[in-house]
């Protein structure tokens, strides 16, 4: 399947890859069905492109937090993401989202809210993390530059 998208123009999915949001994202309630692009062929560079089928214009950049933050664990209500299937985290990716303004320094990333996606199922959900140690706009930039220099 041929699909118009945002940054890559239009690219051949596979639809069995096709990740259905039944309640949507915040801010794209409408836009139910994604599909994950990434830079650099399946698990390489650091971004995750979350693209909408029918909505080309609606794209997010998404990195895998534990990546840049060891300790990420957000407390989440069970029954809220029960409806992705099971919780194995064999299957189950956790994103969050990015916003890169003009000046790569202020990139941040929202880990108070984390995007769920259930590999086997083929169902995600965005939800809101219970503790108050994770905040909406987190700076990603500076996490990043301590990770990939070894802390210097």
């Amino acid at each position: 399947m041929e699909i118009a998208t945002k940054h890559f123009g239009n690219v051949n999915i596979d639809e069995s890859k096709v990740i259905t949001f039944e309640e949507g994202i915040f801010g794209f309630k409408e836009v139910k069905k994604f599909i994950l692009l990434y830079d650099q062929g399946e698990e390489g560079g650091p971004l995750v492109w979350l693209q909408a089928i029918d909505a080309p214009e609606t794209c997010l950049p998404l990195v895998n937090p534990m990546n840049w933050f060891t300790d990420y664990a957000p407390e989440v209500d069970d029954e809220l993401i029960a409806s992705i299937g099971d919780l194995d985290p064999n299957v189950l990716d956790v994103f969050t989202v990015v916003v890169i303004p003009e000046t790569i320094e202020g990139m941040t990333t929202n880990l108070k809210a984390p995007i769920l996606i259930n590999r086997q199922t083929k169902k995600g959900r965005q939800v809101i993390a219970n503790d108050d140690a994770y905040e909406v706009r987190h700076n990603l930039y500076e996490q990043m530059k301590l990770m990939t220099k070894g802390g210097e």
